[in-house]
């Protein structure tokens, strides 16, 4: 009978796929760490350079503040360019861990078919056997009575 071996290869393509897409939300997990951490290095400079800035401009001097301030205004588009790059980094990891989870969706269906189609069979065998051992209690029967 066995009906459901064909199901079995098919969740091992499913469980396969499930692997890749695994290896992919990983690596885009680690991707945008990455560029979540350089823009946390990012504003970590630009906020210690703010408070020399604001340090400098107490104490008056022209030069130093004129770097700070062309540092300031250097750093924030790096800053933004940054950001969106993390931003772009985090729904690629949101969208490969959606089709992540509808992976693990899809393999869960599977093994609930195979399961139901093998306590189906497993039904129908134990009622064969019923059936088998009625018929030799029946003519064990027949045999002493005749």
């Amino acid at each position: 009978m066995k009906q459901w071996t064909g199901f079995e290869k098919i969740k091992s393509v499913r469980e396969n796929e499930k692997n890749e897409i695994r290896m992919e939300f990983e690596d885009a997990q680690t991707k945008f760490e990455h560029e979540a951490k350089e823009l946390y290095q990012l504003l970590k400079k630009k906020e210690a350079m703010e408070t020399k800035y604001q340090e400098c401009l107490q104490n008056g001097d022209i030069e130093t503040v004129r770097g700070y301030y062309n540092y300031l205004h250097y750093i924030t588009p790096n800053i933004i360019d940054v950001q969106k790059r993390v931003t772009v980094a985090r729904e690629n990891m949101n969208q490969v861990q959606q089709k992540l989870s509808d992976q693990y969706i899809e393999v869960k269906k599977i093994e609930k078919i195979i399961d139901r189609k093998k306590r189906k069979e497993l039904a129908w065998i134990n009622k064969q056997e019923i059936m088998l051992m009625d018929e030799i209690s029946i003519r064990k029967f027949n045999q002493k009575q005749g």
